[in-house]
């Protein structure tokens, strides 16, 4: 054996020198997000993501393009039709290019990474026009010490919630997102702030994940006791309420956060808060607590999905709260199911339409409701959706309106502006 160790160790050595040359010479892979410096990655090889669209996090997505092996680019768009108007949701009758949101990631080192997200959105107004509203809904730094803790700071989209930090039109099966994630926790939220995040493993199936964050807080009444919002629309106070990235109204700070319990590709249990005071004076406090569930699970050739979301928010009102018109709870909450396939005749007959990986038609359902401070809102929504390929959907809806916002005390109404058909097409690029 010792006459062989010479014999063995230049094997070794001419080996070592083979994959290194195998891998300097090597063409980017197939899904790689690198790419050679200087150079964009053709579409056809940009990275897929495996996890269902319903567990997706922010930094889930599929990205276009990699510039230089540390900067990647993607983005989606939204084209929508309604045929109706509702001004309490802001839906314009009509078509409507929605929004064009754009994606940047960059690896600056490897531990600390930047993501960020810039939404171009077009302004609902009456008269329709064609103005742009130009957001930050992310921007933030993470520098990761551990699988289980890492600092995150910057813009961030608060994990109040699923939908929250999952809004995105293309993982979405229906187009207008739920009440409850639009008046009791006002989706898109994104706040200045800093904290940490994790996971741990539990086992061999199961993973426990946490997020906290001190934050500035909601903005609803200032100093003179004024609220954000005229008293006949306190169903926005919470929208209206969204501080912009640039400071607080008072010198406390929120807290808010998410913990969650993950079977990796299949379900999810998750419940969030955010607790700060509202108030100009720092008086009065704000408590939003959620709890969200979304389970997915292929049986043979059919797609299964049950999701949902529930929230309240407390007002604490003071005096000077209750002369000025603020709120005492809104909440509510959503359910969606939806099973879906694709024909075998479909992908046999037509492939060049229905034979692409990812190809799918879905039914799904979910049923809305809300309750702000007595002002109801109800919706049933069935609809129909089609997959091309995984990243792009058509999805066809009707929603029918059990309780209009906006229409309490308002005897014998019957009729509902805020139902009728509803189209949109949407897209990761």
């Amino acid at each position: 054996m010792a006459q062989d160790e010479p014999q063995l160790r230049r094997e070794l050595e001419d080996l070592r020198k083979r994959v290194e040359e195998l891998e300097r010479n090597r063409p980017a892979d197939e899904g790689s997000r690198e790419a050679p410096a200087g150079e964009l990655t053709p579409f056809w090889k940009r990275e897929p993501t495996d996890q269902p669209a319903p567990l997706r996090g922010v930094y889930d997505k599929p990205f276009l393009a990699s510039l230089w092996r540390r900067a990647f680019i993607g983005g989606y768009t939204e084209l929508e039709y309604h045929s109706f108007e509702d001004g309490t949701l802001g839906i314009a009758e009509g078509f409507r290019m929605r929004r064009t949101n754009l994606f940047l990631y960059a690896d600056i080192f490897d531990r600390v990474s930047f993501g960020s997200e810039i939404e171009f959105e077009t302004e609902f107004e009456d008269p329709p026009s064609s103005g742009i509203e130009v957001a930050v809904e992310m921007a933030f730094v993470d520098w990761k010490l551990f699988e289980e803790f890492k600092i995150r700071g910057g813009a961030i989209l608060v994990p109040l919630g699923r939908i929250n930090v999952n809004h995105d039109g293309p993982v979405r099966e229906l187009t207008d997102r739920p009440l409850v994630s639009t008046f009791v926790i006002p989706t898109t939220l994104t706040e200045a702030g800093i904290g940490a995040y994790g996971s741990f493993a539990l086992g061999s199936s199961l993973s426990l994940s946490y997020e906290a964050y001190a934050v500035n807080g909601f903005a609803l009444l200032d100093e003179s006791g004024v609220l954000a919002v005229d008293v006949s629309e306190k169903e926005q106070l919470l929208r209206e309420g969204r501080q912009s990235l640039g400071g607080d109204i008072n010198g406390g700070v929120a807290s808010t956060g998410r913990i969650a319990i993950q079977l990796p590709a299949r379900m999810e249990l998750g419940g969030s808060w955010h607790v700060g005071t509202y108030d100009e004076r720092g008086d009065n406090f704000l408590t939003i607590l959620a709890v969200d569930g979304a389970y997915v699970r292929d049986v043979g050739p059919i797609k299964l999905g049950l999701e949902g979301e529930a929230a309240v928010a407390d007002f604490e009102r003071d005096a000077t709260a209750r002369t000025a018109g603020v709120p005492d709870r809104f909440w509510g909450f959503y359910v969606q199911g939806s099973i879906g396939g694709m024909p075998a005749f479909l992908r046999e007959t037509l492939p060049v339409a229905f034979g692409d990986e990812g190809a799918i038609f879905q039914v799904v359902f979910r049923w809305d409701w809300v309750d702000l401070d007595g002002d109801e809102g109800e919706a049933l929504e069935p609809g129909i959706t089609f997959r091309p390929v995984s990243d792009t959907i058509f999805k066809l809806s009707y929603r029918l309106s059990q309780k209009s916002i906006g229409l309490r005390g308002v005897p014998g109404t019957t009729h509902f502006d805020d139902e009728g058909i509803i189209f949109s097409l949407s897209s990761y690029f």
